[in-house]
């Protein structure tokens, strides 16, 4: 029933005379509000008023605090996702609020930085990270929904020459020059290399599959400053292929998105990681911390790297998803500023 009454309400306002001024006040009223499910849930619904009032021809652009921009155009099938950014300049409403991730990496990253944006999805950290980088950094932004790419590419496009982004439309994982099917392309920001339970896995499309290793190599790519990765339960097999990497060049920071309860089947060439509560989550901590990292969590209230979290705690906490700071033990005596006491 309210959904029907937000529908009404949201298409009486695209339709309208005064469909620019409900436009505006719309994204008003969404950057101040982000976090409200009310606003959300009109933006969204507003969203795919405007898109069906004006089909291929809507078109937007979103510029984030960072001064990176992106590209809203019906001509992509992924314009519902990024009207969303339009309205509310941010990522928010889902089970884990990514603004604290969007606060560090604006104190974190400085002009001639690195970043790794491995599951960039529509581009929100890609973008967002290009111009506080600039031309004399990079963005390597890898993405394997190839649904996604001309959207990516687009927008990449757009942020020059204040940014370098480059896009990668590939897997990452443990192996190389083979390819995986990804299920449920249509599941944008969910599809997966994994046959996790809630995918539609009768729909699939084969994707090509590097490891960051032979990224590295093939790009000369001489220093990594922060990664942020995403991958829907495939993070530890993109982390086995950075076994030189870890050696040569590791990143200060790796922000990974972690599961707590990760209930799925095989893909062909990876292992099948612990489906009881916290037991993936706990994996990929073990396997980063021999390898030098210490998981610390990400403040809510000011995106500063917080408390060390353990791995016996991962199953108790209520939220199934949740954002972790791997960082080098001597961070905190070189930047000091991106913690908090």
């Amino acid at each position: 029933m309210k959904g029907q009454i937000m529908a009404s309400v949201a298409s009486i306002a695209a339709f309208g005379p005064w469909s620019r001024m409900a436009e505006r006040l719309t994204c008003a009223v969404g950057h101040r509000f982000p976090d409200s499910r009310i606003v959300v849930s009109f933006c969204r619904h507003f969203g795919d008023q405007l898109l069906k009032r004006e089909g291929t021809r809507f078109a937007r652009v979103v510029t984030f605090e960072s001064g990176g921009r992106m590209i809203c155009s019906g001509e992509d099938r992924v314009a519902a996702n990024c009207a969303m950014y339009y309205f509310l300049g941010t990522i928010t409403n889902q089970d884990e609020d990514e603004r604290p991730l969007a606060m560090l990496l604006t104190r974190a990253m400085r002009k001639g930085d690195t970043f790794l944006d491995i599951g960039a999805n529509v581009g929100f950290y890609s973008l967002f990270v290009g111009p506080l980088c600039g031309s004399s950094g990079a963005v390597h932004a890898f993405e394997a929904n190839p649904l996604l790419i001309p959207h990516l590419r687009r927008s990449a496009d757009f942020n020059r020459p204040a940014a370098n982004i480059v896009i990668n439309p590939v897997a990452v994982g443990s192996e190389s020059n083979k390819t995986l099917q990804l299920y449920d392309p249509d599941r944008i920001g969910g599809s997966s290399l994994y046959q996790l339970e809630w995918l539609n896995t009768g729909q699939s499309v084969t994707v090509p599959l590097t490891t960051i290793d032979d990224y590295v190599r093939q790009n000369a790519v001489t220093r990594i400053d922060v990664v942020k990765i995403d991958i829907e339960g495939a993070e530890l097999d993109a982390f086995r292929g950075m076994e030189e990497t870890f050696r040569t060049s590791p990143p200060a920071i790796i922000l990974c998105e972690l599961v707590l309860l990760l209930g799925r089947g095989n893909a062909p060439g990876s292992q099948l990681a612990s489906t009881t509560r916290g037991g993936y989550a706990i994996e990929v901590m073990d396997f980063l911390s021999a390898r030098g990292y210490e998981a610390r969590a990400i403040r809510a209230a000011d995106g500063l790297i917080g408390d060390v979290l353990q791995p016996a705690a991962m199953e108790h906490l209520a939220q199934n998803l949740i954002n972790v700071a791997f960082v080098r033990p001597d961070l905190k005596t070189a930047r000091p500023e991106l913690f908090g006491e």
